[in-house]
């Protein structure tokens, strides 16, 4: 297959995007909105399964996102329609009440006593809530929590909305879809319910937050995917969607969620990211990806400590993370290091080996990719080979101890590193998603053109192709 006859998904012209969503705004809720959002998705260039940790990320903004358009009601409801056509069944309506029910354990208010059921993100089953309103729907109710401690986040009692939803990024695509939905309905509803976004009226609500702000914000939509959704997320896509920066990549670490903003300009003068969607599409949701962080969890506590950073010095270095391994094997005395006993609080000890290695490995190649982005004295093209050797490396840790990784995946990262790119990798949470490879701006289409070709030769989904430009946060379009 030629490149030319590749996917390549675009983010559009954001106000041309924000024209239309006000038009169908208008024919689907009979008023005009009050105005549109937008946050970005994100690529992660290295800390997957480590934010929760304490460990260091390195994601970027991305320009694809999610454009929320809304206006508010006053009887405590949301209705809610996405224009994507795999999640669309129309509008849908959600109580905030049945919300703060099922948060509070109180199912009370269903017919038959029971919690309303939330279904898979990727799956729509009549009369039942889909499980992507439950994002927003969290949002709000996280909001309301916030404006409990700061007053100018207050939110009304029976405030709701109406909100149309569309988004340039791929769902399910390991771009944190998920994440871009939360803080564009959050700029909203600060926008429509609170004292400051009342106070800074349309585009003066983006100067109004300032970063102390945004990273409260970014930790309530953590706090809905946790407490609402049931993801096991550890706040790294919100903090970069609500704190990036444009032609940069955001340095969180995670241990107090202070961020850096590292220009990326030199790294990208002669080369560019390129994200390619499996189309295999991930689900947080669904147990598995918090099954790895509880191997990791029983890891850290049979080591002592509270976070798996705190095994590591400040500049680790590969001799710290072969300490800590040498400590774990020492306290497991050997117990299940061979095969899959459940020898540690009911887990197996040797996967949960494998969680603690990739973690304390990722952690390590945040803290390289850190200091060269930072200004290592690496010269341009010897820091570009650098990166695309943390990258391949990331992704062998994320097929093998992590073991989030699928064929698809391993496939395309094989496939990319042959054709020119200098690494790759699978980014999100795994089990589905995207690879993000650093490519020569002179081999990006033969490595697209290779990357079309392997999926079609070996019987995968044909993929998608993103052009990944660190682009700037969650805003208001129009």
């Amino acid at each position: 297959m030629h490149s030319d006859d590749a996917a390549r998904l675009s983010p559009g012209e954001p106000h041309r995007i924000s024209a239309g969503l006000r038009t169908r705004f208008a024919e689907e809720f009979g008023r005009d909105p009050d105005g549109v959002w937008f946050a970005p998705g994100r690529a992660n260039l290295n800390g997957e399964h480590v934010d929760f940790h304490g460990g260091r990320c390195l994601p970027m903004a991305l320009a694809h996102g999610t454009y929320v358009a809304a206006a508010p009601r006053q009887d405590g409801l949301l209705r809610l329609r996405t224009m994507d056509p795999e999640l669309d069944a129309g509008v849908q309506t959600l109580s905030i009440a049945a919300v703060d029910a099922v948060v509070g354990g109180d199912a009370g208010g269903a017919d038959d006593g029971e919690a309303p059921v939330i279904t898979d993100v990727h799956t729509l089953v009549p009369g039942q809530v889909s499980g992507w309103t439950w994002y927003v729907a969290g949002t709000l109710w996280a909001l309301a929590r916030l404006g409990e401690d700061i007053p100018e986040l207050t939110v009304p009692g029976g405030f709701g909305a109406d909100l149309l939803i569309c988004s340039t990024l791929p769902i399910g695509g390991g771009l944190s879809s998920s994440a871009a939905l939360e803080c564009s309905a959050m700029l909203a509803f600060v926008a429509l319910a609170t004292p400051l976004g009342a106070a800074n009226p349309g585009t003066a609500l983006d100067a109004a937050l300032d970063d102390e702000l945004r990273a409260h914000l970014a930790a309530a939509c953590m706090r809905a995917e946790v407490e609402v959704v049931g993801a096991g997320t550890g706040g790294l896509d919100q903090t970069v969607s609500l704190r990036g920066r444009a032609g940069h990549v955001v340095s969180l670490d995670c241990r107090d969620f202070t961020v850096a903003r590292l220009p990326a300009d030199g790294l990208l003068a002669e080369h560019a990211f390129l994200a390619i969607d499996t189309r295999q599409a991930h689900w947080l949701g669904d147990g598995q990806f918090d099954d790895r962080r509880a191997d990791s969890e029983a890891a850290m506590r049979m080591l002592g400590v509270d976070r798996l950073r705190d095994l590591l010095p400040e500049r680790p270095e590969a001799g710290d993370v072969d300490a800590a391994l040498a400590r774990f094997d020492e306290l497991a005395g050997g117990a299940g290091l061979a095969g899959d006993a459940e020898a540690l609080e009911g887990r197996s000890t040797a996967a949960c080996r494998r969680r603690l290695r990739h973690a304390l490995t990722e952690m390590l190649r945040s803290e390289q990719l850190d200091r060269i982005l930072t200004g290592d004295g690496l010269e341009p093209t010897t820091a570009a080979v650098e990166v695309g050797r943390i990258l391949t490396a990331g992704h062998a840790s994320m097929r093998d101890d992590a073991e989030v990784s699928f064929p698809a995946a391993d496939a395309l990262v094989e496939t990319a590193t042959g054709a020119g790119a200098l690494g790759a990798r699978l980014i999100g949470g795994g089990f589905g998603g995207s690879v993000l490879a650093l490519v020569p701006r002179d081999r990006e289409d033969a490595v697209i053109g290779a990357a079309a070709r392997v999926c079609e030769e070996q019987g995968f989904t044909a993929p998608r192709f993103l052009h990944v430009e660190p682009s700037a946060p969650a805003r208001v379009v129009g």
